[in-house]
């Protein structure tokens, strides 16, 4: 137990690690942030029109599909101090954008900040995972990215309450001016940062290509990962349509307003984190194809739970 703790504050005071997790705070503050400000915005100006909610889930969720394997690949290959570095400030360039104008011209243009934003996070949240191993001990390392994911994961809890507040309190302008703000600190952190060993062009580009054409075809050939991957087709499209539903379930279903959306995304967020927990101690007593049945199966009672419940406190639950 004492070497843990003096591991946990060694990590912590490795200012590497402290310039990293202060870039994410940033980060997240203003992903959370645009991803509630811009669908309770969009929800406001269509009367809480279906199709607009979809385009913002669209623009949200399309890019992870085609630009992640992209952006992991890229990853690899490019600084990744530079990559973070400039997705950030482009992202806070967007939304800037993006702010003058909805004061000048039209609202509409809010779709563009998701899209961009997500587009960028592709590349740089690969980056950020490598810069992380990158400046960690060895010894240190299970323990540094345990405490990286426990960070992330939390705010799931607290980011869409604060979305949610600073939207109702402020309204879409302070709202997005907060999130450039948020994505050009996180940059301005990333400056503490030791510069990157320089890469040459022509062998990222050349390595891209070859190491991508590799993992499909080895993904392909493989029998468990070919199986594995259409279970995580089947899976992500349920996760889409349900994430796509949830504000629907909150004020058709359980004739709530929009707000109370964010509780059920903290419930989420919680259960993640114990579910972290628990699954540390039945990993070593189950397979890990048992783990994954038993948890789609319970999921798709849950949901359909969810769908015939009328009650608050039991669609929470």
């Amino acid at each position: 137990m004492f070497r843990m703790f003096q591991g946990l504050n060694e990590l912590i005071s490795n200012r590497y690690v402290q310039a990293i997790i202060l870039s994410s705070v940033f980060l997240q503050l203003g992903i959370w942030v645009r991803n509630f400000a811009i669908l309770l915005f969009v929800m406001d100006q269509t009367g809480n029109n279906p199709v607009a909610v979809s385009l913002i889930l669209v623009a949200e969720y399309v890019p992870i599909f085609i630009f992640s394997l992209v952006g992991g690949t890229f990853a690899d290959r490019w600084r990744p101090k530079n990559t973070m570095i400039w997705c950030d400030f482009l992202s806070a360039i967007s939304v800037f954008f993006v702010l003058l104008t909805i004061i000048y011209g039209s609202w509409k243009a809010i779709f563009f900040v998701t899209l961009i934003s997500t587009i960028l996070s592709q590349f740089s949240q690969p980056s950020g995972m490598k810069l992380f191993k990158k400046h960690i001990p060895k010894d240190q390392l299970q323990t540094g990215m345990a405490m990286y994911q426990t960070f992330l994961s939390s705010f799931m809890i607290f980011g869409p309450v604060l979305g949610t507040l600073i939207y109702q309190k402020y309204g879409i302008n302070i709202s997005i001016t907060v999130m450039g703000i948020a994505f050009l600190f996180s940059a301005v952190v990333l400056l503490l940062v030791p510069p990157d060993k320089k890469i040459i062009k022509d062998e990222v580009v050349s390595d891209f290509w070859n190491e991508l054409k590799e993992g499909l075809l080895y993904v392909l050939q493989k029998k468990i990962l070919s199986t594995l991957g259409l279970v995580f087709v089947f899976a992500g499209s349920a996760v889409g349509i349900v994430q796509a539903l949830g504000i629907f379930i909150v004020i058709e279903r359980l004739g709530l307003p929009k707000e109370y959306f964010q509780w059920l995304l903290v419930v989420n967020g919680v259960a993640m984190l114990i579910g972290g927990v628990i699954i540390v101690g039945l990993a070593k007593k189950y397979a890990p194809q048992t783990l994954l049945t038993i948890a789609l199966l319970i999921n798709a009672i849950n949901v359909i739970g969810i769908a015939v419940s009328t009650n608050w406190h039991l669609t929470l639950s």
